[in-house]
């Protein structure tokens, strides 16, 4: 059981432990995990907005964020919006680019590999997107229908703002067919460019058409996956 509700700044330590295990295989020291914690931080203050679900002894089990377009105008009240920290953020990027994180070896090469996907994304794939679904991942442990339900609470908020297209990035590394199993439509797909023969892929929905899909798909009980990797 959990609940969905709108992340809170006190949340990121539980997110970065969401983040680890939807992204990342190798054991990890505590080093790796403020950093974890810190990007995930980061990462979702960055959004417009981001849910988490939370369970009734207050673990934080998975998270979605979502980013408006430059253009784009949310009709909704924005009671929700993530506050930005921004001396956090520098205070992140300076410390991770002089290596004062000390990572351990297998982490920065998993983290290396991470980063490399990540610059996969190109910002011309999201021009004209009143809103980017940025990140869902969950604890493994509660992979079951978690995915589905942080989707389907997104989708109601874009639903609210006005949102008439979201699109998100994932890749053949990652369990894409997620997205498709609930609606969202592929719009292109293209190579890597380290020449592997992975792909990444951009999806795309629109949350006024076909209203009750993500609703219909709450109730499937199959395994849940996620973007980036694990769901």
């Amino acid at each position: 059981m959990f609940t969905i509700r709108p992340y809170r700044e006190g949340d990121a330590e539980g997110c970065g432990q969401c983040f680890y295990e939807g992204f990342f295989t190798c054991p990890i020291n505590e080093n790796d995990r403020i950093l974890l914690r810190d990007y995930a931080q980061v990462l979702i203050e960055k959004c417009s907005f981001a849910y988490v679900a939370e369970t009734p002894d207050r673990q934080i089990v998975g998270f979605i964020s979502g980013n408006y377009g430059k253009r784009f105008r949310p009709m909704k009240k924005d009671s929700d919006r993530c506050k930005r920290h921004y001396a956090a953020w520098c205070r992140m990027f300076l410390k991770f680019y002089l290596k004062g994180y000390c990572l351990s070896e297998t982490f920065q090469k998993q983290l290396d590999g991470f980063i490399l996907q990540a610059r996969e994304r190109e910002e011309k794939f999201f021009d004209g997107c009143d809103l980017e679904l940025v990140a869902l991942t969950s604890r493994k442990d509660y992979r079951k229908g978690l995915g589905t339900a942080l989707v389907s609470r997104f989708m109601d908020r874009a639903a609210a703002d006005g949102a008439r297209n979201v699109r998100l990035l994932t890749n053949t590394l990652a369990s894409w067919e997620f997205y498709e199993k609930r609606g969202f439509t592929k719009i292109l797909e293209k190579p890597f460019s380290d020449g592997s023969g992975q792909k990444t892929i951009i999806y795309g929905y629109s949350p006024g058409r076909e209203k009750n899909e993500m609703e219909q798909t709450a109730n499937l009980t199959r395994e849940e996956a996620g973007y980036g990797d694990k769901w």
